[in-house]
């Protein structure tokens, strides 16, 4: 039988059938379903506590959360528990997206309906703004089969408002109250979870328990030996190894290119590590590596330099640069610009009259008044003064809504890319650098946000949802939801609840310190950053390029996990 020509159908059927909201992948993924841990295919989960762990709670953290401070680190094993009412859960996400954040709900959504069909799962609009204002909609099962193992936080929307006052904290409360709620999930970074410990604390008088849930594709959001990354790290790190490896293809093609390539990653470079093992570029610059050295930004321009001239020795004026986003915290001296910088203006705009801000003055001003300020030195003018101006005006942009430098504002890959182009004409002059120097900068991150989530950040996701709920049908509250064992395969995951309140430590925001859940770093004496650190000298000099390609769902690397992750487990197994 002859099949039908084109030609012969309706052209507009062809045309609605090519243009359709709705790409043949994303369908096919939303047919899958999330396997679910061992624990919880028999019913809800039990908890025992979970011994060899020493996590200690700092004094200010006991003293602003004394309910939440004495919780214990517990694991959820087989078992159920009886739930003779329906019970009304609300679920939040905040900060920025993160793949498999559809996936946290409808693992949360799923293990209520399991326990019982009447239970009720209310999603808050635009993140924790939504708790102040009362803005909801009920998550139901037909919008659980439109945004299951898709990407982004659309089904509700995010923000990052804090719930940072008295008067919202009661919103909050109040918000609860009127919905009659029993719990709520709060599914965020290190400031989110904060704030699900502090809700923890002040909502348990009304009966409402709050779970956090582990998410920053940054990746520092980790406790060592129960939390080894969050949700959407690894499929933020794929989609820009993705585009690295495809930059790799472009310089072994062109022969020509130097591309300097900035990577998100604010206060730690975990995903630029997880990216370099991806895909072998010739410089790999980890903060915390410049700290340990006590680098200056011209060291690091040196560093970077050195490569491109002893490859153009070589007849290769082309290679790949990745950078972290938050690269300038690691560098001492501007680091402390940096501090001092959002000291002075937090401190102005605290004193200043008539909603008068210090980005209100004109740059000179804000210059002077900087300059002229008691904690600012002859040798932080110097400092200053010597960088670039792109990187002057940078230091002095407008802080995010918790006073932190907005490193994602400021163009370091184009910054290092000028300097290190100054640097090669001083070179040149020399007669030590002949080659030729092309360059390109690029920056990915919102891109890696919104990307379609791997399995293994689908599964992740689903399962931390389950986890949350069984944690809260146990009573739980002032937690966050964490799985072990991530290196193996979901058969052998174990869902555990690790207390919000050790997790503290003091950090100085907007001139003042308050209590916030602490960062992991890249350790540099773990397995994954060692092997880097061996294996880059090779890369730096030889081309080993390694092309990542899609995300995939089916096929040898649909069930591919972080390599950092797979190399620090090295650690556990020896």
């Amino acid at each position: 039988m002859v099949a039908e020509s084109p030609v012969a159908q309706d052209p507009q059927a062809i045309i609605n059938d090519l243009l359709q909201d709705d790409s043949p992948i994303r369908l096919e993924r939303l047919a899958y379903q999330p396997p679910l841990i061992p624990v919880f295919r028999e019913g809800v989960g039990a908890l025992r506590p979970l011994e060899g762990f020493n996590l200690e709670v700092l004094k200010a953290a006991r003293d602003q959360l004394p309910y939440v401070s004495d919780n214990k680190l517990v694991q959820i094993v087989p078992g159920d528990v009886l739930q003779e009412h329906p019970r009304r859960l609300g679920i939040v996400l905040s900060g920025g997206p993160a793949p498999g954040g559809h996936n946290v709900i409808a693992g949360v959504f799923e293990a209520a309906k399991r326990a019982h069909p009447d239970n009720v799962l209310i999603g808050f609009l635009a993140g924790p703004k939504g708790i102040i204002t009362n803005k909801y909609k009920e998550v139901t099962a037909e919008l659980i089969g439109t945004y299951k193992n898709s990407g982004g936080f659309h089904m509700l929307g995010t923000g990052r408002d804090k719930i940072d006052t008295a008067t919202k904290m009661e919103q909050c409360r109040e918000t609860c109250r009127h919905l009659e709620l029993d719990g709520l999930v709060v599914v965020g970074g290190d400031d989110s979870n904060t704030n699900a410990a502090f809700l923890a604390e002040n909502m348990r008088d009304i009966g409402v328990q709050v779970i956090g849930i582990p998410k920053t594709i940054d990746g520092d959001l980790q406790v060592p030996g129960l939390l080894q990354i969050p949700f959407g790290y690894h499929s933020a790190c794929l989609s820009f190894a993705t585009e690295v490896g495809n930059l790799n293809s472009d310089c072994k093609s062109d022969l020509k290119y130097w591309h300097f390539n900035r990577l998100m990653g604010r206060s730690a470079s975990h995903i630029v590590l997880e990216v370099a093992l991806q895909t072998h570029p010739n410089v790999v610059l980890i903060g915390e590596e410049i700290e340990e050295k006590e680098l200056t930004i011209h060291n690091v321009v040196r560093l970077i330099a050195d490569v491109i001239v002893e490859r153009a020795k070589r007849g290769m004026n082309y290679g790949t640069v990745l950078i972290p986003e938050g690269i300038l915290e690691f560098i001492h001296e501007i680091n402390m610009l940096i501090i001092k910088i959002s000291y002075i203006i937090a401190n102005y705009d605290k004193e200043a009259a008539n909603s008068e801000t210090f980005h209100a003055l004109p740059i000179e001003d804000q210059v002077q008044l900087i300059d002229n300020h008691d904690i600012w030195r002859d040798y932080d003018s110097r400092v200053y003064m010597g960088l670039p101006t792109e990187l002057q005006r940078g230091l002095l942009l407008p802080r995010d809504s918790h006073g932190n430098f907005q490193f994602a504002q400021v163009r370091t890959d184009r910054i290092l890319l000028d300097m290190v182009a100054t640097y090669l004409r001083k070179q040149r002059g020399r007669g030590i650098y002949k080659g030729t120097f092309r360059s390109q900068n690029h920056y990915y991150g919102y891109d890696g946000r919104g990307t379609f989530p791997t399995k293994f950040d689908c599964d992740y996701g689903y399962n931390l949802g389950v986890t949350a709920y069984s944690l809260l049908a146990n009573g739980c509250t002032g937690y966050m939801a964490a799985i072990r064992h991530l290196h193996l395969p979901v058969e052998c995951w174990e869902p555990i609840g690790i207390p919000l309140a050790p997790l503290m430590h003091l950090e100085e925001r907007k001139g003042r310190l308050e209590l916030v859940i602490a960062k992991q770093k890249v350790d540099l004496e773990s397995p994954a950053f060692k092997i880097l650190a061996r294996e880059r000298q090779r890369w730096a000099l030889e081309d080993h390029y390694r092309f990542p390609g899609p995300i995939q769902f089916s096929g040898p690397s649909a069930d591919a996990k972080p390599i950092s992750l797979q190399l620090n487990a090295l650690a556990l197994a020896g």
